[in-house]
């Protein structure tokens, strides 16, 4: 019987996988003529309890509309945010959207890298979008939308936004999760608002996107609120 049983699990995953591999694909890949999408098929190693997912409904205002979670729909690449753990020679923020861009990808991939095998950092950073930090709109070069706050590195990788319009942004670091294709991410929103185009329900950081093999043109993310706040950012197994 214990024979059986793994056999059965082996091939259960191994469908799983397949199925992702085959139902996923990368927007700037596409673009590029179909190049190795090189999406990770391996679930991450932190498996959970089916109930700490468990998720209420939550109604928010946005610019021109209300949504209530959860809600699916188009969601945007946002630019990077900079983070508690970024350095700018003695600034809070940096002078440009380059500027130190590149010790905060490294130092997020390697976060990314142990939670997730098979990731490579060319498939994660795939443009020059996916290498800039937001740019200084009505403040600073990687300023989000709450003033000097800034999120850690591990919030920031995970980080959405939504449009929000007053009382109805959350808390910064507040969790939620975000669904697509089959996987989940605990994502953490904010610290920033956008997009204000109505195409989308709202902008992910790449990390996300790249996880759930997502594309801001072709894919419809299901975001829900999170009754576990005690979540940590980033994949989650919550089946």
């Amino acid at each position: 019987m214990k024979l059986n049983l793994a056999a059965f699990l082996l091939l259960a995953v191994a469908g799983n996988c397949a199925a992702f591999d085959l139902q996923s694909f990368d927007a700037a890949a596409v673009r590029a003529g179909g190049r190795e999408l090189n999406i990770p098929v391996s679930l991450p190693e932190r498996v959970r309890a089916s109930n700490v997912c468990e998720g209420y409904p939550l109604t928010m205002r946005l610019k021109s509309r209300t949504v209530t979670l959860p809600a699916t729909g188009k969601w945007t690449l946002e630019s990077h945010l900079a983070t508690r753990d970024d350095s700018f020679s003695g600034r809070s923020f940096p002078r440009g959207v380059r500027d130190n861009i590149s010790a905060h990808l490294s130092g997020s991939f390697s976060l990314l890298s142990r939670e997730v095998r098979g990731a490579s950092f060319a498939s994660v950073y795939n443009n020059r979008w996916t290498k800039e930090w937001t740019p200084p709109e009505n403040g600073k070069a990687g300023q989000g939308s709450v003033g000097n706050l800034k999120p850690s590195r591990q919030e920031e990788m995970w980080i959405f936004n939504m449009m929000w319009v007053g009382k109805s942004m959350p808390k910064a670091g507040t969790k939620f999760l975000a669904t697509y294709n089959g996987r989940s991410v605990v994502v953490v929103g904010g610290y920033e608002r956008g997009p204000s185009s109505t195409r989308f329900l709202g902008g992910f950081q790449r990390e996300v996107l790249w996880y759930l093999g997502a594309t801001e043109d072709l894919s419809k993310v299901t975001l829900s609120a999170l009754k576990d706040q005690g979540l940590r950012p980033g994949p989650i197994n919550c089946r």
